[in-house]
């Protein structure tokens, strides 16, 4: 009678772990790529992308379930069973896989130093101001500050700043009942199109302005051909040739 008694509460234990395991989620954010845009530009430069330097606000996760509710820092941590933390490393690499599937210059890799550049004609730095997450019908708040350098002289080629303040719709988890892991992957691929969003409007200013440059420098070695090229003179019968003929 005693064995039968620890051989249903072996069964309880167990079923009670698969159940507990079955409604576990894996929250962890891996970004996705947007497909390349057809017809876009090229641009014949390669790029490396830094790690992001964490500008957020010193806190992990703040405010009352009492009052407005919490908000968590995901720039150093995350949400259980919703959302991994996404570190400033996690979005500079990102930002990199984001140039490289856009197909818009000649090779994007992610560096962890800058003793890592090679032949690379730009490095891209970055921080991360904001990653603020106020749970699923709130607003929730992104921001990235991004300049480009160039390698040759360390000078300043591009700057730009991205925001987005957003919330999930209120349909995000339409369907999934009490599928846990359903909500969350709901949650992860609403973040993803946020934040391609974000690189699309950046890497659309970066090829502008990378483009504007090149055009620049083109003219600028076209003039200096024109300059260097010594001018011959005119000789005294062609200057009054042309005053004869009118010219």
């Amino acid at each position: 009678m005693k064995s039968r008694s620890h051989g249903w509460r072996v069964l309880f234990t167990a079923v009670a772990l698969l159940l507990m395991t079955g409604c576990a989620a894996n929250p962890q954010f891996v970004y996705k790529p947007g497909a390349p845009v057809a017809g876009g530009t090229k641009l014949p430069v390669k790029v490396a992308v830094l790690p992001f330097k964490d500008g957020t606000e010193d806190f992990t996760r703040r405010g009352s379930i009492f009052s407005e509710g919490f908000t968590w820092n995901l720039a150093k941590t995350g949400v259980s069973d919703q959302i991994s933390p996404l570190t400033p490393a996690l979005w500079a690499k990102s930002f990199a896989d984001d140039m490289t599937a856009s197909g818009d210059f000649q090779a994007v890799r992610f560096i962890y130093s800058p003793s890592e550049l090679t032949n690379e004609e730009f490095y891209i730095e970055g921080t991360l101001g904001k990653a603020y997450y106020y749970g699923h019908m709130d607003r929730n708040e992104f921001a990235i500050g991004l300049r480009a350098m160039r390698k040759t002289d360390n000078r300043l080629a591009w700057e730009k700043e991205v925001r987005r303040e957003w919330k999930y719709p209120m349909t995000l988890h339409e369907g999934c009942g009490m599928n846990v892991q359903c909500r969350t992957d709901r949650i992860l691929a609403a973040t993803n199109k946020v934040m391609q969003g974000m690189f699309a409007e950046a890497r659309a200013d970066l090829v502008g302005t990378l483009a504007s440059l090149s055009k620049g420098q083109a003219g600028e070695a076209r003039k200096g051909d024109e300059t260097s090229t010594p001018q011959v003179p005119e000789s005294v019968e062609q200057t009054i040739d042309k005053i004869l003929k009118g010219k």
